[in-house]
């Protein structure tokens, strides 16, 4: 598997201030075209990060460039299901945790945003 792997678990970046960590994830969605490396081959979402992938994210532009760069977004149907969201996923598809499993196993490079 080419290209560096992404997981997202979570609404925001860092600890500390929300509202902050929601604007440094918004920017590095809107990074990872540009940095080293090219896009990512994968973006998965887990526990509230699958809420990114829903309507009314403010994500969406940028998840949506990021898949048509040719990185797949693999969001957790548990997960979704956990939020009750799966009726309103907008970007990426519904996936398992055996799949996201496998696509961490297969790759050289997990980043964790």
């Amino acid at each position: 598997m080419s290209g560096s792997v992404i997981l997202i678990a979570g609404e925001g970046l860092g600890c500390g201030d929300d509202e902050l960590g929601e604007a440094l994830l918004l920017s590095a969605l809107r990074s990872l075209p540009q940095a080293a490396g090219g896009p990512p081959s994968h973006l998965l979402f887990l526990n509230a990060g699958v809420k990114l992938c829903c309507e009314g994210s403010g994500c969406l532009p940028e998840l949506r460039a990021l898949r048509n760069a040719g990185a797949e977004l693999l969001c957790c149907g548990t997960c979704l299901d956990w939020f009750e969201l799966r009726e309103k996923l907008a970007v990426g598809r519904v996936s398992n945790m055996v799949e996201i499993l496998g696509v961490q196993n297969a790759t050289a490079r997990v980043i964790r945003l």
